[in-house]
């Protein structure tokens, strides 16, 4: 099993050593296959997870089924931290995209921890109200914004989607980026044409690169695709 420092997580930032003997004593540790269902929406709360290793997927699901990935998680983030709190049902679900091991400290013991240890419930304030506003900003992106100003976003790793993606854009597939996006793998592929097309991005063989990082982060703030010199055309010398 996988010895994590909890000190890099910010829920547990600056606790003393004994709290944060407490809090890994407390803590369950589970491995995943890939493919293999960590936890369903709407089951019993299951407690605060901390991703030690691999890759995990937080995703929903709407009544035709669709599929729509709120975050792919790498080590050390956390997910299920509401319902950790308030006990009620999972609002997602998780699942190992690769082998994982993940920690679990289950309701319970979680509010035992936070009354004995006031800067455990002070840090856990505070990084639910950080979670909080990021939500709100990508669910602005999903209203406001178009695709190719989203997939900007993500490739400049702003806030927004820092956190969220566990690898660079360049590495994850456009059905994953699509996902993230909340969209189709066929609007990315266009949407990655455009910035491709207007010299933002620059693929060789399997990857795309960022090129022109000011334009990125024209259209990820304008929403709009910055405007370009047209080439100069020179005459060959005599």
């Amino acid at each position: 099993m996988m010895t994590i420092d909890w000190t890099q997580i910010p829920y547990f930032s600056g606790l003393a050593a004994d709290a944060i003997a407490r809090i890994d004593a407390s803590a369950r540790h589970h491995l995943y296959q890939a493919g293999a269902m960590i936890f369903n929406e709407g089951e019993a709360g299951a407690g605060l997870y901390v991703v030690a290793e691999g890759m995990v997927r937080i995703y929903r699901t709407n009544p035709e089924g669709r599929l729509h990935t709120l975050s792919l998680l790498r080590p050390l983030s956390t997910f299920n931290e509401v319902a950790a709190v308030d006990g009620g049902v999972n609002p997602f679900n998780a699942t190992a995209v690769t082998n994982a091991e993940v920690l679990v400290i289950d309701h319970d013991s979680l509010l035992r921890l936070m009354s004995s240890e006031p800067a455990l419930m002070g840090n856990y304030v505070q990084a639910l109200a950080h979670l909080n506003r990021e939500y709100l900003e990508r669910l602005e992106d999903m209203t406001f914004r178009s695709i190719p100003s989203r997939l900007a976003k993500l490739f400049l790793r702003e806030t927004t989607y820092a956190e969220q993606i566990c690898e660079a854009p360049t590495q994850l597939t456009q059905e994953e980026i699509a996902w993230i996006l909340g969209t189709t793998r066929e609007v990315v592929g266009r949407a990655l044409r455009g910035l491709l097309n207007a010299g933002l991005l620059k693929k060789r063989g399997r990857y795309v690169y960022v090129v022109d990082r000011a334009g990125l982060e024209w259209l990820a703030e304008t929403n709009t695709m910055p405007e370009r010199e047209p080439l100069l055309q020179h005459e060959p010398s005599s």
